[in-house]
């Protein structure tokens, strides 16, 4: 029951975005059919209803498969789909310069062979500095770090490297951690298959949404490094050597908390939930970096966590219902009394973090955790969507006058205009760079451009009202190509009135 309040919480998140998103589909030009929210909706209900439908009240239970299936491959088949899952997630984000599929599923094989390495490397490791899982901190930290840590992300990193050098694939900042973190799926992969197999399938919520994750994650803090040592003209070697530390101590860490059983596994836990709010980053990071950055072409994240959601629950139900095939109603029920709550709150936190991004070209958000232990534990959560694209009219609140250029300002509108994309000023990501499509000359200040932010009490600029937004002038835009402004070169000019309009 400890996980019920995290549930309800996460639950609460989801459906308060939800209703952000229900309401962005209802501004949206009439169309015909459903929408895809609608259509994600309908096959969640599939997903609950059939598998109670086939466990409950299905003419097979306990007396194995309809069709025969040896027991070994359903791990394999289910292995397979964990991989696909979260293959697919990093390719939504993969948005700009699509990778060539063969290229992909190279790297995925090449990994799932290397996976084989860690029996021969582990004792070449372990044996000569005498290390092994002895209970002791000392030994056990050593070994974690060292044997399953350093092992692990060296072969891990290996398809990369390849990658890296014999082509040229890898040419944009996101391609280095999207390769890398599928190389960690094929490693995953085999892993999978041997904890499902052993486990009778009951391993599949750690497996599918704690380990696959946690190896993508380490991997990508080395494809990170060497992304910035690529994009900063730096040294790669030094830079993925120092990946590779980072990364072995942080699967050492994870491993060191988890593998003993006398240990408190939560501090494994509250470090996996700190590594995705990390991850966001890493990733939303390399995506501005991109060289063929359009903001009509950036992620759409809105149906993230939909899709992240069906694609778990369709594994878990798969497994649900193999379980009780196999063994009989009371072990597919033992799956969900066991796992259910863990699950379902782990999956809630991943699809909302993993649709939370904040697209700003050429900005490299710093890498910190929540200030607050509240907010660690919470999803990464931006509301509000993104406005990139939206075409504004702006108008004079009424009986408003000022003198100096905010008063130049005013006189000059109504003017309209797009928000052309996302800026940060003073860590605020929330701002929008306006060009206006009038002459617009504030005293002072460039032509044609400011800079605009939705008042707090609005996550959105309708077509059918004014909204109130504050207006910026722009002395000095040469840190525009880091994404970010300085305070010092703008001034604010004065509260407006900001209404949508239809694209041109």
């Amino acid at each position: 029951m400890v996980m019920v309040l995290p549930l309800v919480m996460l639950l609460l998140i989801l459906g308060m975005q939800l209703g952000r998103d229900l309401r962005i589909v209802a501004r949206a030009p009439e169309r015909t059919g459903p929408t895809p929210l609608h259509r994600a909706g309908l096959l969640f209900v599939a997903l609950l209803l059939v598998p109670y439908g086939l466990v409950f009240h299905g003419p097979v239970g306990g007396n194995g498969l309809p069709v025969e299936i040896p027991a070994w491959w359903l791990s394999v088949i289910i292995a397979a789909l964990i991989s696909y899952t979260w293959y697919r997630y990093l390719t939504w984000l993969d948005r700009f310069e699509r990778e060539r599929i063969y290229w992909e599923l190279a790297v995925f094989v090449i990994a799932c062979g290397t996976t084989l390495l860690v029996f021969p490397l582990t004792p070449l490791v372990a044996q000569p500095l005498g290390l092994q899982l002895d209970g002791t901190a000392w030994n056990d930290w050593w070994y974690s770090v060292l044997a399953i840590g350093l092992v692990e992300e060296t072969v891990k990193l290996l398809p990369l490297l390849a990658l890296m050098h014999f082509t040229r694939q890898a040419d944009e900042p996101f391609d280095l951690l999207l390769y890398g973190s599928i190389a960690a799926l094929g490693f995953a992969f085999v892993e999978n298959i041997l904890y499902l197999d052993s486990s009778d399938l009951m391993a599949v919520g750690g497996r599918a949404l704690y380990a696959s994750v946690a190896h993508m994650f380490f991997s990508s803090i080395i494809a990170y490094a060497l992304a910035l040592a690529r994009h900063r003209k730096r040294s790669l070697l030094l830079h993925g050597l120092l990946g590779l530390v980072l990364a072995s101590l942080a699967h050492g860490f994870y491993d060191f908390w988890l593998l003993s059983p006398g240990r408190p596994g939560l501090i494994t836990l509250l470090f996996f939930l700190a590594s995705i709010h990390l991850w966001v980053v890493l990733k939303n990071n390399l995506i501005n970096l991109s060289p063929h950055y359009l903001s009509t072409m950036r992620p759409a994240t809105v149906m993230f966590r939909y899709r992240i959601i069906n694609g778990m629950l369709f594994i878990f139900a798969l497994t649900f219902v193999l379980r009780h095939w196999l063994f009989g109603q009371q072990a597919a029920l033992d799956l969900v009394r066991e796992q259910g709550l863990t699950m379902a709150s782990t999956l809630l936190f991943l699809a909302i973090s993993f649709s939370s991004y904040r697209f700003v070209p050429g900005y490299l958000a710093p890498l910190r955790l929540p200030s607050s232990i509240w907010r660690w534990v919470m999803p990464v959560v931006h509301w509000g969507e993104d406005l990139t694209g939206t075409r504004l009219q702006l108008s004079r609140p009424g009986g408003r006058s000022a003198a100096g250029p905010a008063g130049d300002l005013l006189q000059a509108l109504p003017v309209e205009g797009t928000l052309v994309q996302r800026v940060v000023i003073d860590d605020d990501p929330d701002w929008y760079l306006f060009r206006t499509e009038q002459p617009l000359h504030p005293f002072g200040f460039l032509p044609g451009i400011l800079v605009i932010r939705p008042h707090a009490d609005h996550d959105a600029i309708p077509g059918d009202r004014h909204v109130l937004l504050s207006a910026m002038g722009v002395r000095d835009a040469s840190d525009l190509s880091r994404g970010v402004l300085q305070r010092q070169h703008l001034q604010h000019l004065a509260p407006v009135l900001g209404r949508s309009l239809p694209a041109h």
